[in-house]
């Protein structure tokens, strides 16, 4: 089966692939990569929200996202400022 790659690099799983992966709305898909390809297994909607979080412990901690481009815009202006770019 063919699927076609969006600009954001996304790809709609056929539906009968879904189906025989069990893969529900909720449900996620995990990619194993091996030495020819990649293969895809389903992830039923209950173990991807056990999965959900699980990496908690690896994160330093939550930073939203609007607060990292007020910090990436505050590092911007301080560059411009010390190339003397800015008015």
């Amino acid at each position: 089966m063919y699927a076609k790659v969006s600009k954001k690099g996304q790809v709609t799983i056929p539906k009968a692939i879904r189906e025989k992966l069990k893969i529900e709305k909720q449900g996620g898909v995990l990619f194993l990569m091996e030495d020819d390809g990649v293969k895809l297994k389903g992830v039923p909607s209950e173990q991807a929200d056990r999965l959900a979080g699980s990496l908690n412990k690896y994160a330093k901690k939550y930073v939203p996202l609007d607060e990292i481009r007020q910090r990436i815009k505050g590092k911007i202006a301080d560059e411009a400022a010390k190339e003397g770019l800015s008015d």
